[in-house]
């Protein structure tokens, strides 16, 4: 009987102890499986979060597209949008173009003083020929033949030739046609300097038209629409003055240089014609 009490004790033993490792690799497993349930939970949060960058990029798409509007304005647009003083801006546009050309084809060495008529001229003057000049200066239409004609009118038959009053007499005809050439020119610093006033006056245009459709219209939606209209009508208009204004600026600058240039070169081929006239008379 003993005997069989310890043998169930034994068995009772064994049993335990071969059911301990498996609950003790239960427990161990048991943290090991957690571990993966944590692990496998933040590759949800980005699909969660996933919706909120759409979100946040899909506004920025939105915002981008009124900048991609803004580039796309042209010439034409400015034209139409600017209204009725955008016809006269680029009237004055047209002007300016109109008289740089003619400047360019006016002012210019073989008009001002021909290499012909300096060649005639300074021979007659070697010569001694003072009636074969005036003929000279007469047939030649040219500002530097009515400045060598005005020096020549100073000559008194039968008298000695005084080359101070003769230069006297080409110094203040050089000045009458320098102002003349001087004149012409004048016309682009007058659209320089108008068109953008014109600009001007159409920014206080659009903006009387802004002012007065909030004043005379009652729904809010065309209270905006007017607002908007007018002020960027008063812009386009400026835009349009402004831009006339340097490129006729720029074109007046350009021309003035040239134009001092050549009457620079101008009074001194008069000059050599009347020094050899002097120096054949003093010989």
């Amino acid at each position: 009987m003993m005997r069989k009490r310890v043998m169930a004790a034994s068995l009772a033993l064994f049993m335990l102890f071969c059911l301990l490792p498996n609950k003790l690799c239960a427990q161990e497993a048991a943290p090991k499986t957690t571990p993966t349930m944590v692990v496998s939970a933040p590759p949800t949060a980005p699909a969660i979060a996933a919706p909120d960058a759409k979100k946040q990029e899909a506004p920025a798409a939105t915002e981008a597209s009124p900048k991609t509007e803004e580039a796309s304005i042209t010439l034409r647009d400015i034209f139409i949008k600017g209204g009725w003083i955008m016809v006269v801006i680029a009237g004055l546009s047209f002007l300016a173009i109109a008289l740089t050309i003619f400047y360019l084809l006016t002012i210019r060495r073989g008009l001002l003083f021909p290499d012909s008529f300096l060649m005639d001229a300074r021979d007659a003057a070697e010569n001694n020929d003072i009636e074969a000049l005036k003929d000279i200066c007469m047939d030649c239409p040219a500002p530097a033949a009515r400045i060598v004609a005005a020096s020549l009118d100073q000559i008194v038959p039968g008298q000695a030739i005084d080359y101070n009053r003769l230069r006297d007499a080409m110094e203040d005809e050089g000045g009458r046609q320098a102002s003349a050439l001087w004149q012409r020119l004048q016309y682009l610093m007058d659209i320089a300097v108008i068109s953008p006033m014109v600009g001007l006056l159409g920014t206080v245009w659009g903006m009387m038209i802004s002012f007065g459709g909030i004043e005379n219209s009652a729904e809010f939606a065309k209270k905006a629409e007017t607002l908007a209209s007018g002020i960027s009508q008063a812009m386009y208009t400026t835009f349009g003055g402004l831009i006339v204004g340097i490129f006729a600026m720029a074109l007046y600058d350009i021309l003035r240089g040239r134009l001092n240039k050549l009457i620079g070169e101008m009074e001194s081929a008069c000059g050599s014609v009347l020094k050899r006239l002097a120096s054949t008379k003093k010989a």
